[in-house]
Formats: C-alpha cells, sequence, structure tokens
C-alpha cells in the first residue's frame, strides 16, 4: 500500500490534474466565444429598432446589417482615419446607401474626456435611428458607449447598463480597458437639460 507521503503527492498530482484540465476546457469555451464574435462582427441589439453595436465590419457586412437592421446612421468610434481602406469603405459604404456617418475617436484604455463625453451624448440625440455605433473589436468603447445609452436614452438602471460592457461582448474587466469599467462605475449621469449643448462630467 502506498505510504502517506506517497498519497499526499497522488492528491496533489490529481489536484493538478484537476485544474490543468479546467484550465484549458475554459481556453476552449473563450476562444470559440471569441471567434464566434469575430466571425458574426460582434453584432447585437442595444435597443432593438433603435440602437445597435458590432465591431469593425467590411463593406459585405456592413451593407448586410444596414439592409437588415434598416440602419439609418453609424457612429464610429474609431475617430477618422482618411489613410485606412476600412474607413474608405465604410464612407463610400455610407455614402451609397444614404447613411448618415459620425466620427467620434474614443480610446479603449483611457476613461473618455467630459469633451468627448458631450459629443458622444450629442450624436445620440443627433443620430437618425436606428444607430450603429462601433470601434474595431466591438468590445470595449462600443459597449461603453452601449452601457451609456442605455441610461441616458432608455432610462436604465446602471445595474442592467452595465452587461453592455461584460465578457459576454468580449470585454475584459482587466488590464488597460479596466479604465472604462471604472469609469462607468463612477459616473453619475446629468440632468437630461445639462445633456444639451454643455459639457457632462468626466476626467479632464
Amino acid at each position: 500500500m502506498p505510504r502517506e507521503g506517497e498519497k499526499v503527492k497522488l492528491r496533489q498530482n490529481r489536484l493538478i490534474k484537476t485544474a490543468m484540465g479546467l484550465i484549458c476546457f475554459l481556453g476552449i469555451i473563450t476562444g470559440a466565444r471569441f471567434w464566434y464574435l469575430e466571425e458574426q462582427g460582434n453584432f447585437h441589439p442595444i435597443t432593438p429598432g433603435e440602437a445597435y453595436r458590432s465591431a469593425q465590419l467590411d463593406r459585405d457586412e456592413v451593407e448586410y446589417y444596414i439592409r437588415k437592421f434598416k440602419i439609418h446612421a453609424i457612429i464610429n468610434l474609431r475617430g477618422q482615419n482618411a489613410d485606412e481602406s476600412w474607413y474608405r469603405q465604410e464612407i463610400e459604404t455610407s455614402r451609397n446607401l444614404d447613411i448618415r456617418h459620425f466620427d467620434l475617436g474614443l480610446s479603449a484604455e483611457k476613461a473618455p474626456t467630459s469633451t468627448e463625453l458631450t459629443e458622444l451624448l450629442r450624436l445620440f440625440s443627433i443620430a437618425p435611428r436606428p444607430v450603429l455605433i462601433h470601434c474595431q473589436a466591438g468590445a470595449d468603447r462600443s459597449g461603453l458607449a452601449a452601457a451609456l445609452w442605455k441610461m441616458v436614452i432608455d432610462g436604465s438602471s446602471k445595474s442592467v447598463a452595465r452587461e453592455q460592457l461584460s465578457i459576454r461582448f468580449g470585454h475584459m474587466p482587466f488590464g488597460p480597458t479596466q479604465a472604462l469599467d471604472v469609469f462607468l462605475d463612477q459616473w453619475v449621469m446629468p440632468e437630461k437639460a445639462a445633456i444639451q449643448g454643455r459639457e457632462v462630467d468626466g476626467p479632464a
């Protein structure tokens, strides 16, 4: 029969194997999730019929979602990138399909400034609906914008809005992108009157 020390080692080996198996399983599930999000453009409704969110879409994907969901406007959170092919395609497609196009450069690793917030909320109010809001991966900047939409436009609670900035859409609440989580958790929605034409609370 194995000695006590050998039994301890056997138990430790079993625990290590179990832990490694669990890590591998979670890695496979996470990888499959991100593959799925990438393949379908991470496209999801924020408010069906009113607002949608996505990653950067190619020409065919943009046209598909515009036609299927009758999109009337695009808010690009990557800012103007006239030298990039994806940007030129998006502008051309918007022009060809008579879609309003708005640019706003936000960071995925820094909280938005007061000026950026003011502009984002202004775009929420003037963009024809339904509107498509996108960044590069559709996870971080789009997640924050979607959460703000839920609170400001839909009147949802912060806990409900918080679901838009989550791993479900590919957002990781740690590392540099955690700055967006911290901002959202601390942000207090201004009075509606303050949204129209005046800066809202945010980092300088």
